[in-house]
């Protein structure tokens, strides 16, 4: 899964500068592949990204509850 997010983000961004320094004879194509970039980016990359990072975590590490407040009030007096 690494690989292949590497590999997908070094291609978006290759197929973007080229579209952004090429000059296609169709007007406005350049800018329909930079912005079909960035949707595959937003759509595609970012949920593969997050997916990676995060599995095998708990949900409750990133809820906000009580106890947690309570220990970052208090980790805050310490210093």
């Amino acid at each position: 899964m690494k690989y292949i997010l590497i590999i997908l983000i070094v291609v978006l961004v290759g197929v973007g500068i080229f579209a952004y320094n090429y000059e296609f004879a169709e007007e406005d194509y350049d800018q329909k592949v930079i912005g079909i970039c960035i949707l595959t980016f937003s759509f595609i990359w970012m949920p593969l990204f997050i997916y990676h990072r995060y599995k095998g975590r708990k949900k409750e590490d990133f809820i906000l509850s009580n106890e947690k407040l309570k220990e970052m009030n208090d980790y805050g007096r310490k210093e």
